[in-house]
């Protein structure tokens, strides 16, 4: 932590608690103290249920939420409950934005970049009577709520807490509702997209005095930034501590890392399995027994790839659900490029039908709960485009944490490919000092000809910085217009350099290269898939010929046989034939000389239907077989054949589809590891 965040004090949750509803002692309540009655709450990981407490507490609440979607999500889950306060003009600007830079987006997308804090959008709400609406709804669900004698829980989006905080200071009821800022860290990552609005959304949650306000997420935005905002170093800041007293629930999710080139062609690979019915197969956690993934969640911030996918493979509406910001400029792309069949979807409450495939972009990263007994999570990152790139150490924990049952075998496990910052893309940390200097010297150099001219222009000239705003998004200098009262004003928008600062060391620190990604991974207590590494690093041929990769392959002494067998077939067909096929032995024999390899795997084939016929003729489908026994038959297979093999009892699955089960050894009568033979591989 750094030392400029004052007071972090760990809270350690008691053993048997998996969800803060299940902590008697838990009180939002116990958290203010006589100096600041704002603070912080780190819960460590998500899924711990705290939103979940403040919507079910006897607390009066109100949960602002960046996301309209985990709101929507939320209000689904509680019908008649809580309160969602909808802002019919509202959306979610920025965060689907397909685009290379903001110089060279559609006039449809540049409308999602205006921020709702212009006067024009005001004015807009009045006349449609949204506003009024709003209020009167809002104040009804109070007025029953008291009536029955239960807490109030109202729910918000940032851009639209200001009108409620409007109404119910009116209605002189703010005082009564502590106020719930769920996943903060996306105050400062959102400004990127929308600055003007986190801005005013900020500086009003700061302007609250003596008023219980709890700033909450499971990925705090990382120390260097948060202690650069005063109001942040003045704030309590408390860290739900799991693991101590019960270390169990706090399993660490793992993530298999590989390279890509393209996204478009790793998704294809996985979509063609799961087309092809390739279902991969682990044990439930909970009954052991085993489990086909037959559900795949797409992570990947982009619209347009999204239904370039779906309309690539042939995708159908009752196989694919759409997850993005549920926007007219979404919807138009969706039924443009698709057909008028397939619209924005949902998130599935529990219980209700998943389809095959889901494709999320990053309106659905923060809070959204599925509950799929054998969805598969990966996750795409392409570091060259600021909207396609994924923040390993904000984005991916909660992305993680978007799978809530135990019972899916895939709850801790995804894939994660990534595209590492691309020749040319460099930049030095000298050029980006420079270049935030000279946009901090602009700025103080407009705010100082805004103060020095004369009253009566003022309202013309913050007008023409405001158009500036809407048009170039901070381009040149880091202005913005704050209202006091009936005037508009320039102020530095902090936000908005810090949200550029954590951009540049994504890009250019995190994403410099697959070594600063994996650096990253486990500096963020993931659990890195060390094979998926080795893989990656077989098959990369900067690491040497394809003749010192593979004895590499064969001498390394840190995996069994049967892990380097499946490390040669995700390399590649080659090093599953030389591998696999002529054997490590052999390889070793010949000197790793490639051209004698090829021909003995030559030699090899032709024996193959012979290997065929044995394995066929040795194993049965219904077969039960412990492992020891297995690997006897398939040694004296091979010894039949004169093949240098190392025998394994998986071989078998080269010719026959198994799960791995215990069975009854016939000898002993004791359960054993082994074998189930389900039926025969085409």
């Amino acid at each position: 932590m750094n030392n400029n965040v004052i007071n972090k004090i760990e809270l350690q949750v008691p053993a048997g608690i998996r969800y803060i509803s299940e902590w008697s002692d838990f009180n939002l309540d116990d958290f203010p103290n006589r100096y600041c009655s704002a603070y912080i709450i780190d819960k460590k990981i998500p899924g711990c249920g705290f939103t979940e407490y403040c919507l079910t507490s006897g607390d009066d609440v109100i949960l602002c939420s960046p996301r309209k979607m985990l709101l929507e999500n939320k209000e689904n889950q509680h019908p008649g409950e809580i309160h969602y306060v909808k802002n019919e003009l509202e959306f979610d600007p920025g965060v689907d934005i397909d685009m290379e830079n903001k110089q060279h987006i559609s006039e449809g997308d540049k409308q999602q970049f205006l921020d709702d804090n212009s006067s024009e959008k005001e004015k807009e709400l009045e006349t449609l009577g949204i506003k009024d609406k709003m209020r009167n709804e809002l104040i009804n669900y109070i007025h029953i709520r008291d009536f029955e004698h239960k807490p109030c829980k109202i729910i918000v989006t940032y851009d639209s807490f200001k009108y409620v905080k409007e109404f119910l200071e009116e209605e002189h009821m703010f005082d009564k509702f502590k106020i719930v800022v769920d996943e903060f860290q996306s105050i400062f990552v959102d400004s990127r997209f929308k600055a003007s609005t986190e801005f005013e959304f900020f500086n009003i949650l700061t302007g609250i005095k003596n008023k219980n306000i709890c700033f909450v997420s499971a990925t705090p935005m990382i120390d260097k930034y948060l202690s650069r905002l005063d109001y942040f170093k003045n704030l309590n800041y408390y860290v739900l501590d799991w693991a101590t007293l019960d270390p169990s629930r706090t399993i660490q999710p793992e993530l298999k890392v590989r390279k890509m080139q393209s996204i478009v062609t790793e998704i294809k690979k996985i979509i063609q399995s799961y087309l092809d019915g390739k279902f991969a197969i682990l044990a439930n956690p909970i009954t052991g027994q085993p489990v086909l993934s037959k559900e795949a969640v797409f992570y990947l911030n982009s619209v347009n790839d999204i239904l370039k996918i779906i309309k690539k493979f042939g995708l159908l509406p009752d196989q694919v659900n759409i997850l993005c910001s549920d926007t007219v400029q979404n919807q138009k792309k969706v039924r443009k490029k698709l057909g008028k069949k397939y619209q924005i979807g949902k998130v599935p409450l529990k219980g209700e039908i998943h389809k095959m495939f889901t494709f999320c972009t990053r309106t659905v990263y923060l809070g959204a709960d599925f509950y799929s007994t054998n969805a598969r999570t990966f996750i795409f990152s392409n570091a060259n485009i600021d909207s396609l790139s994924v923040d390993i150490s904000l984005d991916l924990p909660q992305i993680l944490g978007r799978q809530r049952l135990i019972e899916n075998p895939w709850k801790n496990h995804a894939e994660f490919y990534f595209k590492p910052l691309g020749n040319g893309k460099e930049l030095t940390l000298e050029y980006f000092i420079s270049y935030v200097k000279k946009k901090t010297d602009n700025s103080k150099d407009l705010i100082d000809a805004f103060n020095n001219i004369k009253d009566s222009t003022k309202p013309l000239v913050a007008a023409k910085y405001l158009s500036d705003i809407v048009l170039n998004k901070y381009k040149n200098d880091y202005v913005s217009i704050n209202h006091f009262g009936d005037e508009n004003r320039p102020v530095f928008n902090d936000l908005v350099m810090i949200a550029e600062e954590r951009a540049f060391d994504i890009q250019q620190i995190d994403y410099k290269n697959r070594f600063t990604v994996f650096n990253v991974i486990k500096s963020n207590s993931l659990r890195l898939d060390e094979i998926s590494l080795f893989v990656d690093y077989l098959r990369d041929p900067t690491n040497g010929h394809i003749s010192d990769r593979l004895r590499k392959l064969c001498e390394t002494n840190e995996y069994t046989d049967e892990e380097k067998s499946l490390i040669a077939q995700q390399v590649s067909e080659k090093f599953d034939q030389y591998y696999n096929l002529v054997g490590p032995k052999r390889c070793a024999q010949l000197g790793y000389y490639i051209t004698d390899i090829k021909r003995e795997v030559n030699n090899l084939s032709i024996s193959e239907n012979k290997i065929k016929e044995l394995f066929y003729s040795k194993f049965k489908v219904g077969d039960r077989i412990s492992n020891v026994k297995a690997k006897e038959v398939v040694r004296d297979i091979y010894n039949t054949l004169g093949l240098d093999k190392t025998p394994k009892a998986t071989d078998i699955g080269n010719y026959f589809e198994i799960n791995k089960q215990l069975v009854t050894d016939p000898d002993t009568k004791m359960r054993v590891n082994g074998i189930v033979i389900k039926n025969i591989k085409l």
